[in-house]
């Protein structure tokens, strides 16, 4: 009897300190917003990131993923979540804030302006 009681105290105890980690868990820091710096610091500084295109017009190597991540910052920077229909004629005033925003980090021509904007889509 004196084992068991024993024992359900040590459970309590156990239950106690789970309870004291959860806690622990909750007062983690949780990942922030992704602010892209290097291409800030470098539209601040008044550079822009060179864009190649393959034959086949596809973004090609150094700069491709960094246009890509920096779209998907864009979208969530300048559309509401709530959007469902990427179509949307109130999207236009964000999908215009989204190019002029690329246009001002990258030396890309205004050809490009529709697989951007439509990649942008792809973020949503």
């Amino acid at each position: 009897m004196r084992e068991m009681e024993d024992k359900m105290a040590s459970n309590q105890d156990d239950t106690h300190d789970v309870s004291g980690s959860r806690n622990n868990v909750e007062n983690e820091i949780k990942r922030g917003l992704t602010v892209m710096k290097s291409i800030i610091r470098a539209r601040d500084k008044g550079e822009k990131f060179e864009v190649h295109w393959s034959a086949e017009d596809q973004l090609i190597e150094p700069n491709d993923s960094m246009l890509a991540s920096y779209i998907g910052f864009l979208v969530r920077q300048h559309i509401l979540i709530t959007c469902d229909n990427w179509r949307s004629p109130e999207l236009k005033v964000g999908k215009e804030k989204i190019w002029s925003e690329i246009q001002r980090s990258f030396h890309i021509d205004e050809s490009r302006k529709k697989y951007c904007i439509q990649l942008a889509g792809k973020r949503l």
